[in-house]
């Protein structure tokens, strides 16, 4: 697959941060991602190895509204949207539709 990266970060290294372009969705390949809080002190969500996550701001081709930091060695796994909107391309319309609905909501 074209232009998937895999990352390597250090404890406490940002991922993304607010009003960067979600450009890119992630797969945790181990270590974990916390998504803190606008003041980037309380957890709102975590993901932790084989978890996929960010395919709804990609989808509403957003911003990130939160920041992503590595609790511990972390590594991810980063694919484009192009890898995403060419998949969704060849979705029966149905599943289309519902991911776009997902999208909506972020």
């Amino acid at each position: 697959m074209q232009n998937v990266t895999s990352i390597s970060l250090f404890h406490g290294e940002a991922l993304f941060r607010p009003s960067q372009m979600a450009t890119h969705f992630y797969l945790v390949e181990s270590g974990l991602i916390q998504v803190l809080d606008r003041d980037g002190h309380a957890v709102k969500r975590q993901f932790g190895g084989s978890e996929l996550f960010g395919i709804p701001e990609v989808l509403a081709r957003g911003h990130w509204d939160l920041t992503a930091v590595a609790e511990g060695p972390t590594n991810v796994r980063r694919f484009p949207a192009e890898v995403l909107f060419a998949t969704l391309a060849d979705m029966p319309g149905e599943h289309g539709r519902f991911l776009h609905g997902i999208a909506a909501m972020a």
